[in-house]
């Protein structure tokens, strides 16, 4: 499948943290031909990247586990090279190539993302980057409690800061 869909000129990027939102992307980089939901296998979430300008606070990142049950939840756009450029600038580091899966069972070996080698501890995000990026989950159609859920280990935190 990817071979037939990487031609005209056009590229996949994988979306995972604010680029999720269907708001922040169009503010990026304008209209995209296409997005589907797709899965980073082999890779966690966390939240270890400092984004102090725009977000003031840390945000989505991915690490690599090599475990197959791991999975990150998140959107594959059809862009052109200059909108993957723009996104590039705009992260501040270079796309690197993954492979994810279709909700078909199809997936796309080449698709572009971006992720950070940070050794930094995790940190809870800020909680306008956590309202966006629940937004962009339920608009791409993954259900609220699955948005949620990924910031759900803060939750725990939370609750057991307050009970000491």
């Amino acid at each position: 499948m990817s071979s037939a869909l990487s031609t005209q000129g056009k590229v996949w990027y994988f979306a995972y943290g604010s680029n999720l939102s269907v708001d922040v992307m169009k503010k990026r980089v304008g209209q995209w031909q296409l997005s589907k939901r797709a899965l980073a296998r082999n890779y966690r979430l966390v939240f270890n990247h400092l984004s102090e300008k725009q977000w003031k606070g840390y945000v989505a990142n991915l690490e690599e586990t090599g475990n197959f049950e791991d999975t990150v939840p998140g959107v594959v756009y059809r862009i052109s090279p200059e909108q993957l450029n723009t996104l590039e600038r705009i992260e501040g580091t270079r796309p690197l190539e993954i492979r994810v899966e279709l909700e078909d069972g199809n997936e796309i070996s080449h698709a572009r993302t971006f992720l950070w080698k940070s050794t930094e501890k995790e940190k809870e995000p800020p909680k306008e980057y956590k309202r966006v990026m629940e937004e962009g989950l339920v608009q791409h159609g993954y259900g609220e409690d699955r948005a949620r859920k990924i910031f759900e280990r803060f939750s725990v935190d939370e609750g057991r800061k307050k009970s000491t």
